[in-house]
């Protein structure tokens, strides 16, 4: 993970040097930001195709769940969730190609976090030894910091903010610090916002600093929203839907009140990585539309997936209580029913007269 780092570490500082009269930290932080987008932009792509794949199949995945509908016991569902796997396999589909992509992400994006967390380790390249100096030094001249704090405890972004403060006493004991080091300088907008301050501080004469979670909520919150709106999503029970709405309150509200507690430049990267994901998403949503299937057409997928199952065989569970179904290819087991040619499957209540899909039937 290192390596992820100091990576990501020369790239912030390269934007920072780039951008430092023009816009500053701010305008340096959505510089990373998109270029950080733009190297993760190949993985998003293979998500997007995977998500039309499945799109496709999903007429058909929809009327092999309809055939086994009602019945919830081990075997059935065994028996359910191995045509499932059949028919993906039949379509070269998986549906774990999805989620490596996010795997691969993962890393990546808590390396941006550090990145942006520990500025003096990571766009200074300071080691950790003259970063505790510094700790231990500021300590004697300012409260922020206490002796003998351990690195991993430091607050790297507000110890740049107190060095800016106290240069002059700073400079007597670290001579070389500004020639051999780059210290970000944290004002952003016109000096409008300090965003090596913590938003806590709104409350003790900076109301400005609201400003920060409060547009990290609503990034955050309307972001997820939007872009869901051009994410192909799979069917939920109503009970995962319940767990959707909520998480679509509680996530940002986390955010918001991790906003409040570090940095303002913490707040600030969330509020860019929100707006950028979006916008990422409606690109994709272009470039690789999710197919809407008309119903004639979603009606003919599932003819066809009734016809080419029509003749294989089946039986009832030899368990006479319980709604099961146990395929096998004994010759004395009847065919499934003739396919009715009426309204296409949903997932709404019907009758056994109202689908295409014959469901199979219990002895």
């Amino acid at each position: 993970m290192s390596i992820i780092y100091k990576a990501f570490g020369f790239l912030m500082k390269w934007c920072y040097e780039l951008f430092e009269n023009f816009g500053g930290y701010a305008v340096a932080l959505l510089a990373f930001s998109l270029i950080v987008q733009l190297i993760l932009f190949p993985f998003s792509i293979k998500q997007q195709k995977n998500s039309q794949k499945q799109a496709k199949l999903r007429p058909k995945e929809a009327a092999i769940r309809k055939k086994y509908a009602g019945r919830t016991d081990r075997e059935t569902q065994m028996k359910m969730n191995e045509e499932i796997q059949k028919l993906y396999q039949e379509e070269n589909f998986s549906p774990l190609s999805g989620c490596l992509p996010l795997l691969i992400q993962f890393p990546i994006l808590i390396g941006l976090f550090y990145v942006i967390k520990s500025p003096l380790s990571y766009i200074s390249g300071m080691d950790e030894s003259l970063v505790l100096e510094l700790n231990n030094f500021m300590s004697g001249i300012s409260d922020v910091f206490k002796e003998g704090a351990k690195i991993s405890a430091i607050d790297e972004i507000s110890l740049i903010r107190e060095i800016n403060n106290n240069l002059p006493a700073v400079l007597k004991e670290f001579p070389n610090l500004t020639t051999d080091y780059v210290l970000p300088n944290f004002s952003a907008f016109g000096n409008f916002l300090d965003l090596s301050m913590t938003p806590w501080g709104a409350f003790d004469g900076y109301p400005q600093l609201i400003i920060i979670p409060l547009v990290t909520f609503l990034s955050a919150y309307f972001g997820q929203i939007l872009t869901r709106k051009f994410t192909y999503q799979s069917q939920a029970t109503q009970e995962a839907q319940s767990s959707m709405k909520l998480m679509n309150v509680m996530m940002p509200l986390f955010s918001a009140y991790l906003a409040f507690r570090w940095p303002a430049a913490m707040g600030l990267y969330w509020t860019y990585r929100s707006i950028l994901s979006f916008i990422q998403q409606f690109l994709l949503s272009r470039m690789f539309p999710i197919p809407v299937l008309t119903e004639k057409e979603i009606k003919e997928a599932q003819k066809a997936y009734a016809a080419q199952n029509k003749s294989k065989p089946y039986k009832a569970s030899e368990n006479q209580g319980r709604k099961s179904l146990i395929f096998d290819d004994d010759d004395d087991i009847p065919e499934l029913p003739e396919i009715q040619n009426t309204s296409i499957v949903s997932d709404e209540g019907e009758t056994e007269g109202d689908s295409i899909i014959p469901k199979a039937p219990l002895k």
